[in-house]
């Protein structure tokens, strides 16, 4: 293991704990909104906070990206952190959400970590070196289209792509056995990754939703794109699987555009 994925494990950890410490906590008092239908609490920040400063004081020179507090700096070398991954299901007491902690080099995941507390499951990934869960090497699925079940999310900040969002969403449900929502991508993602679900595509989300997850899938033997194909997910729209499942979420986002 290298001292990378090492202290991103470890940070995933200290932001893990806080999430269990304070989990059905947090009061309507605590809750602040950042935008339309989209909250912050303490719990997030701190989370955040305690992250960026076990990472900073391993890798003083390294930069740093957080979904609350901005920016830190400018390297190479890039952290890449969501300190609460599904705030609304942690709010409403839903115990499917995550810590995300991912180190890019020139903009390349070269290191994702996925911990999800309540269920004490801890993905991790280093390019080239596989993924696991738990300690165990995890692959994606191997299921045909008809027995498949894909995950997604919904666009609530953006309802202007509502409907192009339905139309894919209609075709995934007719193709599909199943579609599931969680609520917290980089546990979707995870849940790709280790062949619970077939396959994912969600559009609108940020870097620190999916820069781990995405790397998971690739070592674990799956494929991600952006909804064009690339590789460049600064548009936060993405499509990820195993090759098979991959190929049809590809087709029917083309379609729907």
């Amino acid at each position: 293991m290298s001292k990378f994925l090492e202290v991103a494990k470890e940070a995933a950890f200290i932001g893990g704990g806080i999430l269990k410490e304070n989990f059905k906590k947090v009061k309507k008092t605590d809750i602040e909104s950042k935008g339309i239908k989209d909250f912050v609490t303490y719990v997030d920040k701190l989370s955040e906070e305690r992250i960026r400063n076990h990472i900073l004081k391993n890798f003083p020179d390294h930069a740093f990206l957080g979904e609350e507090d901005g920016k830190f700096g400018e390297n190479e070398f890039t952290w890449v952190v969501d300190p609460l991954d599904g705030t609304k299901n942690y709010i409403c007491g839903f115990e499917i959400f995550a810590v995300s902690v991912a180190l890019l080099h020139n903009n390349e995941p070269i290191v994702g970590v996925i911990y999800v507390p309540m269920l004490d499951k801890i993905y991790w990934a280093e390019k080239g070196a596989g993924s696991y869960l738990n300690g165990e090497k995890i692959k994606v699925s191997n299921r045909p289209i008809e027995q498949a079940v894909v995950s997604t999310g919904f666009p609530f900040r953006y309802i202007a792509e509502l409907d192009n969002y339905l139309d894919m969403l209609k075709k995934a449900m007719i193709t599909f056995s199943g579609v599931r929502r969680p609520g917290a991508a980089a546990v979707d993602l995870a849940l790709v990754a280790e062949g619970v679900f077939d396959g994912f595509f969600e559009m609108k989300l940020s870097i620190w939703d999916i820069a781990a997850g995405v790397l998971l899938i690739q070592e674990a033997g799956g494929i991600y794109s952006n909804f064009e194909g690339g590789k460049d997910l600064s548009s936060g729209d993405v499509i990820a699987g195993g090759k098979e499942i991959y190929d049809v979420l590809y087709d029917i986002v083309r379609s729907s555009k």
